[in-house]
């Protein structure tokens, strides 16, 4: 991922998760490539004033919602995605730098305390840009 349009960070694929989480320059004990984000190519908007916690397996992490410039490869961007910035992590090591939530936006696979709503989701908004033809992704190894 680039986020901002121009800071790589490696991000591990997780299908069973929605939201884009990225290690945040402030962040107190993070490794690795974070992201800061005065150095982006596009307008981080602070979506809101409250810290919040999410939790991934062994991964707890602390932080704020943003939204900012988003690529999964240089060209391939969306602009205004929403994704939380850690500032406070335990359960994540390097290399890694973040999690991008992959889940489909289906009931069956959305949790009941959430208002049956899903976060953000970077392939459907891929797809809505126009960017892919299709609200699918595959991996080929």
């Amino acid at each position: 991922m680039y986020m901002g349009g121009n800071t790589l960070m490696d991000v591990v694929y997780d299908t069973g998760s929605d939201w884009l989480v990225v290690e945040g320059s402030d962040c107190s004990n993070c490794g690795g490539n974070t992201y800061d984000l005065d150095d982006s190519e596009g307008t981080p908007v602070q979506v809101n004033a409250s810290k919040t916690e999410r939790n991934y397996g062994s991964a707890s992490l602390t932080g704020y919602e943003y939204t900012d410039k988003v690529c999964i490869a240089l060209g391939t961007c969306i602009d205004d995605f929403e994704f939380f910035l850690i500032d406070s992590q335990t359960g994540i090591s390097e290399p890694i730098d973040g999690i991008l939530g992959l889940s489909r936006n289906n009931a069956f696979h959305l949790m009941p305390d959430r208002g049956n709503t899903s976060g953000p989701l970077y392939v459907e908004k891929l797809h809505e840009a126009g960017s892919i033809d299709a609200n699918k992704f595959s991996f080929f190894f």
